[in-house]
């Protein structure tokens, strides 16, 4: 047989999935021009997910760009919501103006008529009252410029973004700076009960009967405007703003942080992975937005508050939302053979709740995929020990069942 029809060897060696690597990172950029930021990002997060060690350069660049990307987002989303708000304004604006121009002519002949009645002997022309009408005195110049500075002064102010941190210990920061928030306990409450709301806004008796529940109505009154007052001033620092105005909002007996100014917090970068991870197709490429998502989950949410009825509700729903996320990664890692990964993810599960027996199922299977036969039987017999002294139970079936072809599985090994 000739040999030189026999194929080289290096022929026949797989080359490596660049083409692959690089029509992700091509589509996704795509996308992410196209601002359909959910298949770019995953696209993205999936290229990432098959580089090499040697190509760690590519590496560091894509994680910033993905873990920065949240941050643009908010403020593209504020930019358009602020266009908007300005075409809607502005076309009023116009409306207005056309309105008075039409009424000045009618304005300008009433006059006439009163001057005329009023002094019968003069005669004044059209011209002479149009001067007369928009000659300004020095004096009016400086109540008009007083008056244009209070216009501008109050909810229509630019104060800057602020960047809230409820996840772990509660921090407020304005341009990557801690703001040190009033020292009235109260005061710092308000803030954290408002990062709680729907809206960011409360009414005032509620927040009367929260904290000064024992209080007479007058008594617990002046104690909430004393401590909004003080948080007021740590809150605007240095920023004009009108009495009562600035970042938090008085209006018909309710309290609200100014929807005109730019509020990110941790939970809506946290919300907002996790919806994302919910909407990528296939389910596998939404660890990257799960990951991200728990990164952000620090501590509870508003530790500072973990022994108050007010914020445990929202609490509960963000705990049951992160370890959902968490055994959505340990249960990928697992099927993907990175046993290493899925042990770390089900054992901050069992951090966050000792007696999740879910998590314990993790745990035996993960030790029993890597041959670690011990360690699944100690791990049985934990999670045994744990619910019977916590909740007074067994084992489900499915947990028993699990532990009970431990050996067998071993034996096939």
């Amino acid at each position: 047989m000739d040999s030189s029809l026999t194929p080289e060897p290096s022929r026949l060696v797989n080359t490596p999935a660049i083409p692959s690597i690089v029509s992700l990172l091509e589509r996704g950029l795509d996308y992410i021009q196209r601002e359909r930021d959910a298949e770019g990002l995953s696209m993205l997060a999936l290229a990432r997910a098959r580089l090499s060690p040697d190509q760690g350069y590519l590496s560091i660049e894509l994680d910033t760009f993905i873990n920065a990307y949240p941050k643009y987002q908010h403020a593209r989303q504020a930019l358009q919501e602020a266009s908007i708000r300005f075409a809607e304004t502005h076309a009023q604006q116009e409306a207005h103006v056309t309105t008075l121009l039409t009424l000045l002519p009618t304005l300008m002949e009433d006059i006439e008529a009163q001057q005329c009645q009023t002094y019968p002997h003069i005669k004044t022309t059209g011209h002479q009252l149009s001067q007369s009408q928009h000659a300004v005195r020095e004096e009016d110049q400086a109540s008009l410029s007083s008056l244009a500075s209070q216009l501008f002064t109050g909810e229509t102010s630019m104060l800057p973004a602020l960047h809230i941190i409820c996840f772990g210990s509660f921090v407020v920061r304005r341009f990557d700076q801690t703001i040190d928030l009033c020292h009235i306990r109260n005061g710092q409450t308000i803030l954290r009960y408002l990062m709680a709301q729907t809206g960011y806004r409360v009414s005032m008796d509620v927040l009367m009967e929260v904290l000064w529940p024992n209080d007479e109505p007058d008594v617990a009154r002046r104690k909430l405007q004393i401590a909004v007052c003080a948080l007021r001033r740590s809150l605007n620092g240095d920023y004009p703003c009108e009495r009562g105005g600035g970042y938090i909002l008085f209006k018909d007996r309710v309290y609200q942080l100014n929807p005109a100014v730019s509020i990110r917090s941790d939970v809506d970068d946290f919300l907002a992975l996790y919806k994302a991870g919910q909407q990528v197709v296939p389910r596998e490429e939404a660890t990257a937005y799960f990951e991200r998502a728990c990164r952000l989950y620090t501590g509870p949410f508003l530790a500072e508050d973990l022994y108050a009825d007010w914020p445990s509700n929202r609490r509960e729903q963000l705990s049951r939302i992160y370890l959902a996320m968490c055994s959505t990664l340990a249960d990928h890692y697992l099927r993907i053979g990175r046993f290493e990964d899925a042990s770390n993810w089900a054992s901050i599960i069992l951090n966050e709740n000792h007696c999740d027996e879910a998590a314990h199922r993790l745990l035996i299977r993960i030790y029993t995929a890597q041959g670690r036969r011990s360690e699944a039987l100690r791990q049985y017999q934990r999670c045994e020990r744990v619910l019977l002294e916590e909740l007074g139970v067994r084992p489900m079936p499915e947990t028993v069942h699990i532990f009970q072809s431990i050996p067998n599985l071993m034996k096939r090994k």
